[in-house]
């Protein structure tokens, strides 16, 4: 429940990403101004996380994460009316991301809860996944309705903004069933289906200094004893910082960036947006896997070695010249493949 609902999160988020280029040449906006609704999207995001994370301790994950969902989908629905007003579009976009933020942290208290602290580093490798699945599926959901809206002969009267609305419209459906399945699927706690907590039952009780690992805690108690005092997750923090600049400052300008600098074809486009977050799947179990196997669980080594190869696939990238659409393709697909690794070590990392 939770790996597909988070999926779904990414459908009503990365789809932006294949909407800027029609934003640009169907309604006269500037890659700045896209920039600035995307900026909307980040703010309200990182805030959210934060703030809607401390509200998911003391929800039910069940209903929280669904809410989450069908309210990102309800904006996407309403978006392309605003089509071409800024300020709208921002502030449509910025709730869109505080709707976001609802997704990540009651997917973390799941799997902390039904999984014992042995297994949840391969669970959340494997969860993690969603990430990809969800960014990835973007842009064939999109052509596949796009392909299916010319067979039937829908969609004359939009024109060339048909894609634009499909890239809205579809995502938004999809993330609004999905919702409904979370809540059919998803449950809160082993306790609440009948079942003894997960470290009785795996009979695994971690040394974390703490009485008793099921008990709830309060904001305040979470933010000044286990936050703001703690200089691994400053750390963790910032190292997350310059991850998350290369994975969605590459991510979310790569359909703009391939059709306007690198003469690429939409469709084609699409494809490569596929491929960078697809590659991300093999990367993200390879890492775990290898910090697991060679490096004893330490995940800095993984994840420095990673950040590393990274800064030379966005070299290629960058300096390919236009036409060359394999030697993009490879470019983004290597830098997907490595990026992701560290993305989900820091976050293992943190919840650990």
């Amino acid at each position: 429940g939770i790996f597909f609902g988070y999926a779904a999160y990414y459908l009503v988020r990365k789809n932006f990403s294949l909407a800027k280029p029609y934003l640009i040449a169907e309604y006269g906006l500037s890659k700045g101004d896209v920039g600035a609704i995307a900026t909307a999207l980040s703010v309200a995001y990182g805030v959210s996380k934060f703030v809607m994370g401390n509200v998911s301790d003391r929800s039910n994950p069940r209903y929280f994460m669904a809410a989450g969902l069908i309210l990102s989908g309800l904006v996407n629905l309403v978006f392309p009316s605003a089509a071409g007003t800024l300020g709208t579009m921002m502030a449509l976009w910025f709730a869109n991301g505080w709707f976001q933020g609802m997704g990540w942290a009651p997917c973390a208290r799941t799997l902390t809860h039904w999984f014992s602290d042995s297994e949840r580093g391969t669970k959340f490798a494997l969860w993690n996944v969603a990430h990809n699945v969800g960014g990835g599926a973007v842009g064939p959901v999109i052509n596949g309705a796009l392909a299916l809206a010319a067979v039937l002969g829908l969609g004359a009267a939009a024109g060339a903004r048909l894609p634009f609305f499909v890239i809205f419209y579809v995502p938004a459906l999809l993330s609004i069933l999905m919702g409904l399945l979370i809540v059919a699927l998803v449950r809160d706690t082993p306790q609440s289906c009948g079942l003894p907590p997960i470290e009785d039952y795996a009979d695994d009780h971690p040394d974390t200094g703490v009485d008793d690992p099921e008990r709830e805690l309060g904001a305040r108690e979470i933010l000044l004893k286990f936050v703001l005092n703690n200089r691994l997750l400053w750390l963790l923090a910032i190292t997350n910082v310059f991850v998350y600049v290369v994975r969605y400052g590459v991510l979310d300008w790569a359909p703009t960036y391939l059709t306007s600098v690198k003469a690429c074809p939409a469709g084609i486009s699409r494809w490569q947006f596929f491929a960078y977050e697809f590659a991300g799947i093999p990367g993200t179990l390879l890492t775990g896997w290898a910090s697991d196997r060679f490096f004893g669980g330490r995940r800095g080594p993984v994840s420095f070695l990673c950040m590393v190869l990274v800064t030379a696939a966005v070299l290629v990238y960058w300096k390919n010249p236009p036409g060359h659409f394999f030697v993009d393709s490879l470019a983004l697909s290597t830098i997907g493949f490595l990026i992701y690794g560290p993305v989900m070590l820091i976050g293992v990392s943190a919840v650990d």
